[in-house]
């Protein structure tokens, strides 16, 4: 298995440098129209193709969280039963706008919907006023740790061991604060420091299937250059933070 897979959608990650000693693959991806925040299905599936062995990569760096819908894709080819952890100030759980369309909004929505595999949605970081606007029919299906109740200290080594399946990370950088990370959206408080404890407590004991990565600013962006230079440094902390985790199961393992 490689070490990390590059979506280029818009060349965000072409002036940092956070992956460049490991083995990485770039999957070009700039060439396509109309997949920011929404994809139609026709696209969707030239994405798909692109994608055919991203499997083979751990870690996956999705770019801006305008394309997080491509954790739907990922989670597509998982087939044993697992449980998605999301790290996100906003539940990607609301109703498309337009159905015929996939989201950066809907995703998880879409893949607690479409996806046999999935038993579990844990929602870590979110505003509280999302959380409560998830439709009813899901809530069996979902825990959540608001970011209010974050902040409690809540007991991350317990909470681990209620989860029996191997796990599948999502991490979206607008659920830290807009010190340690930039994204293009309304951003939460959390530290890396603060990722990093729950991050490691609830995966130190379990079999991680994969793990991708968004919330980088847009090139777009008034001030790409000065986000990127910090997002450059939150990338590299959370691959720090992964590796630290990786070296604690093995020694819990041995």
């Amino acid at each position: 298995m490689g070490d990390i897979c590059i979506l280029n959608f818009n060349h965000t990650y072409e002036n940092q440098d956070f992956y460049k000693k490991k083995d990485y693959k770039i999957i070009d991806l700039y060439d396509l129209k109309n997949v920011s925040r929404y994809c139609d299905e026709k696209t969707l599936n030239i994405i798909r193709k692109k994608l055919y062995d991203i499997e083979n990569y751990k870690i996956k760096f999705i770019d801006s969280g305008n394309y997080h819908y491509i954790s739907y894709l990922i989670l597509e080819k998982i087939k044993k039963p697992f449980v998605l952890v999301l790290f996100d100030h906003h539940t990607d759980m609301q109703p498309s706008y337009f159905e015929e369309l996939m989201s950066c909004g809907c995703w998880v929505k879409k893949t607690l919907d479409d996806n046999e595999y999935i038993e579990k949605v844990v929602l870590i970081g979110n505003k509280e006023e999302l959380i409560n606007s998830v439709e009813e029919k899901y809530k069996s299906k979902i825990i959540c740790f608001s970011e209010e109740y974050i902040k409690d200290n809540y007991k991350w080594e317990e909470f681990s061991l209620n989860i029996d399946k191997p796990i599948y990370i999502s991490i979206d950088k607008d659920v830290l604060n807009n010190y340690e990370s930039k994204t293009d959206w309304d951003q939460g408080s959390l530290t890396l420091e603060e990722l990093k404890k729950i991050y490691i407590n609830i995966c130190a004991n379990h079999t991680i299937i994969g793990i991708d990565i968004c919330g980088d600013s847009a090139v777009n962006n008034d001030l790409f250059s000065e986000n990127n230079t910090i997002n450059n440094k939150s990338n590299k902390k959370i691959l720090d933070i992964i590796a630290e985790e990786e070296s604690i199961y093995e020694s819990n393992n041995i």
